[in-house]
């Protein structure tokens, strides 16, 4: 029986975005282990629970480059590697691949699978917080030089990420997984990839369509629209706030809904405070972490996401799934989900006005909400289905 070990940064993200596959390569006939950081007993017990091994990693964080606590992950890596002998591996997000692929080259693994479910903030904007909603108090001197160290050190990062990249993706035994081709093409400008029989596109992680129903829209007036994301600048949430503070002035009867958390290990997070204050001026409602997404899209109206950019965000297949017309960015990985016009809108990036004006057509047009959900589930249905994903990973590891 062949062995997978898959790494990922928390178990949080494999609960919510690869526990169903390793479920399916279980059914396969594989032995599935994790390397993960543990975060909750909960997660904990999904996973054991699911049949799998579980290598708990102690020194493992998403930020930071302290080079002593990259080298006790590497040797805590090298451990779980030798000692668990896989046959494969399967390694999700920058960090894991790059520090992965490193061991599992030294150990010799027979097959490295890496997958980039976005290329993330190193290769977003220079600018993580919009001009038009600065931090209150505005930036001091000294904050405007911290700013300007934060862009010089990301350029360093990028640079050196896309040096090792060069050096991984041209193994022999290693195979790449991208969500979308506007992320192959911006790793083929910068050179990081010399072979593309070697890479799939495969759209996303999918989706269980029977965990995300179709379900009625609830009463109104106000209109809700949702957003469920991680609160980070570029997932486009000072964008989205600036269209709220519109859609009040212009007195239309509408409800944003914000789920989830800062992140502090993103240099983009958004502060806690400034959520905060959002909050108790009316201008969203913000809900803290979503445990219960079908749930939260059957309570909406629309759903939204004003990203950056994407890998494919996982939360716009579940509001489709759930019959939600969807306005999002035309970014790479949103683009991926959205037919502009026909399950949803799509508007430029850091364009509050245009966003604003996205919402309004959807707020007002009731009919046009309906046909774009039932438009959606039947897209997710095509491309995104984990039925048909899970076929094409399980592909690769033949």
């Amino acid at each position: 029986m062949k062995k997978i070990l898959f790494l990922v940064s928390e178990d949080s993200y494999f609960c919510s975005h690869r526990l169903n596959l390793a479920r399916a390569a279980l059914q396969a006939g594989f032995e599935v282990a994790i390397a993960t950081k543990a975060t909750k007993p909960t997660h904990t017990q999904k996973i054991q629970d699911a049949g799998l091994t579980l290598f708990p990693l102690k020194h493992f964080t998403r930020a930071g480059l302290n080079p002593i606590r990259q080298c006790q992950l590497l040797l805590e890596l090298l451990k779980i590697y030798k000692m668990y002998r896989p046959d494969i591996v399967h390694q999700v997000a920058i960090k894991p691949v790059i520090l992965g692929s490193l061991v599992g080259l030294w150990c010799r693994i027979p097959l490295i699978i890496n997958a980039l479910g976005g290329l993330g903030y190193l290769f977003t904007t220079d600018e993580p917080l919009p001009p038009e909603i600065p931090p209150s108090p505005p930036f001091s001197k000294g904050e405007k030089t911290t700013k300007t160290t934060t862009k010089l050190k990301k350029r360093v990062l990028r640079f050196l990420t896309c040096w090792l990249f060069r050096f991984i993706f041209s193994r022999r035994n290693t195979k790449l997984i991208l969500q979308n081709q506007d992320d192959l093409d911006t790793l083929v400008k910068a050179q990081c990839i010399s072979d593309l029989k070697k890479i799939s596109i495969i759209r996303g992680s999918g989706i269980d369509m029977n965990a995300f129903p179709a379900t009625p829209f609830p009463p109104e007036p106000p209109v809700i629209i949702a957003c469920i994301s991680r609160l980070l600048w570029d997932k486009g949430i000072g964008e989205l706030v600036t269209a709220a503070r519109t859609l009040q002035e212009k007195n239309i009867a509408a409800k944003i809904i914000l789920y989830g958390t800062p992140d502090p290990e993103n240099p983009a997070s958004i502060s806690h405070e400034q959520i905060q204050e959002w909050h108790d001026s009316g201008l969203i409602t913000w809900q803290g972490h979503c445990n219960h997404v079908a749930k939260a899209y059957a309570d909406c109206h629309i759903a939204a996401l004003p990203s950056y950019r994407e890998g494919l965000p996982k939360t716009l297949l579940e509001a489709a799934s759930c019959e939600r017309p969807i306005v999002t960015t035309d970014v790479p990985g949103c683009r991926e989900v959205v037919k502009d016009g026909e399950n949803g809108l799509l508007v430029p990036a850091k364009d509050s006005e245009e966003l604003a004006n996205a919402l309004i057509v959807l707020i007002e047009n009731k009919a046009l909400r309906l046909q774009m959900g039932q438009a959606g589930r039947k897209r997710v249905a095509q491309y995104f289905s984990d039925t048909l994903i899970y076929e094409e990973i399980l592909k690769l590891y033949s």
